[in-house]
């Protein structure tokens, strides 16, 4: 096996990575390797800025949800939101 090969991730472990890299650091190794593939794979790419959008999206809303006693509270909180 080529340096090459072993460096191409396929899409599958590129989302995967993408995902994984919200809750912890990627290695090195595990950048490079996204970077590269992200930079030649034009459905990756397009999957990363939508992930991108829907995490800062999702961040903000949690960042300025109320803060309910109880669940019935944030269920109608929640349902608000959404009409």
């Amino acid at each position: 096996m080529n340096l090459m090969n072993a460096m191409m991730l396929s899409c599958v472990k590129a989302t995967q990575l993408m995902e994984l890299r919200e809750l912890c650091p990627l290695s090195l190794m595990e950048k490079i390797q996204l970077q590269m593939h992200v930079s030649m794979c034009s459905g990756c790419r397009n999957y990363m800025k939508q992930t991108k959008l829907i995490n800062e999206l999702l961040r903000r809303t949690f960042e300025t949800a109320p803060v309910a006693a109880n669940t019935d509270e944030l269920e109608a909180a929640i349902v608000s939101r959404l009409r």
